[in-house]
């Protein structure tokens, strides 16, 4: 049988007010398919993406901003092509790409002792947050040497080395200073795609974190093209936790603005 793909109003209706009963008169999201309170379920796979989102981060601007940095310097020389050249390719690669090439070497190399289903240990943490932050190292290192190439002859700069100051103070203090404020201009585009990244990642390496959590709860089945045990409040509570990230994110990449436009 064929789903004729239309919309029950009046079970749409009545799932929408038991759902909104249960929330504001007894404080609850409800419970799963399983019979489990959705509170506790939401919470632990918000609590287990939360580590490879900060951690895909912090790697991406500890090293994207040295990799831009070098690419900058690099740009200046006949081996350019080695800076911001590798960073243009590397962005241009799709993730599920690189994803199934690291999944396939992995499991074709077992004498590495890397074992990348592993949900304990070190690799549940560093594989995921490693294939997370390629993307953004290298969206950083081209925003990075964008900034300073366009720090560069403005007159504090020149002011600064009329003054007899050494370069690398230059660079340091002046340069870089406001580099940086630049770069955190991006923090929210970059968040966002390590949450939009986090399905993929996770449902490859079935890891039972908030995005895979959130697909599984959708229920989608591409056979009949329709939902079937939906847990509506499952999607609520991790797309409220999302929502908060992305918010976070949004509040650091508005106060460097704030900050540049005082500058």
């Amino acid at each position: 049988m064929v789903p004729d793909g239309s919309l029950d109003w009046k079970a749409y209706g009545q799932s929408i007010r038991s759902f909104a009963s249960e929330l504001f008169q007894q404080g609850s999201l409800g419970v799963t398919r399983y019979g489990e309170p959705v509170g506790p379920v939401v919470l632990k796979a918000l609590l287990l993406s939360l580590p490879v989102i900060l951690g895909a981060l912090l790697t991406g601007f500890l090293l994207g901003i040295p990799k831009g940095m070098l690419d900058y310097a690099l740009s200046r020389t006949r081996l350019s092509m080695l800076g911001s050249g590798i960073t243009w390719i590397m962005q241009a690669l799709p993730d599920f790409f690189i994803l199934l090439l690291v999944r396939r070497t992995l499991i074709h190399h077992p004498k590495w002792g890397i074992q990348f289903f592993n949900q304990q240990g070190w690799e549940s943490f560093v594989i995921p947050t490693a294939i997370a932050a390629i993307y953004p190292i290298f969206y950083i290192a081209r925003v990075t040497s964008a900034a300073i190439a366009s720090e560069e002859g403005k007159l504090y700069i020149q002011t600064a080395r009329a003054k007899g100051l050494p370069e690398h103070l230059v660079f340091t203090r002046h340069v870089m200073a406001n580099t940086l404020g630049r770069v955190l201009t991006h923090f929210m585009p970059i968040g966002v795609y390590i949450l939009s990244s986090l399905l993929l990642i996770e449902a490859l390496r079935n890891m039972p974190g908030a995005a895979y959590r959130m697909f599984q709860a959708i229920d989608y089945n591409k056979v009949s093209a329709s939902t079937g045990n939906v847990e509506p409040g499952v999607i609520i509570g991790i797309a409220f936790g999302f929502m908060l990230l992305a918010q976070l994110f949004h509040l650091i990449g508005y106060l460097a603005r704030r900050r540049m436009s005082l500058h």
